[in-house]
């Protein structure tokens, strides 16, 4: 039997406030010791997600995608902090 990943509701970006708008980019960050993963808005699309790993290459996710990724790392251990 198959089992479906509930949908992840309460993502970060979902819960901007006007204060947040304000700012150009906000990023959220989860870190598991030396992994580090960026998440980030598009400033052009807000239906994709810049994730980046440590220093790699940042690449573009659609925001269906960039939600279950954000979910799976944050359920894995992975702590969250955010800055602009």
């Amino acid at each position: 039997m198959t089992t479906q990943e509930k949908y992840p509701e309460n993502i970060p970006w979902d819960l901007t406030t006007f204060e947040q708008s304000k700012y150009k980019s906000i990023q959220w960050i989860l870190s598991k010791a030396e992994n580090v993963y960026t998440f980030r808005r598009s400033r052009i699309d807000g239906n994709y997600i810049y994730i980046q790993k440590n220093d790699g290459k940042r690449k573009a996710y659609k925001e269906y995608e960039a939600r279950f990724t954000y979910q799976r790392l944050f359920d894995d251990g992975y702590s969250l902090s955010a800055f602009s």
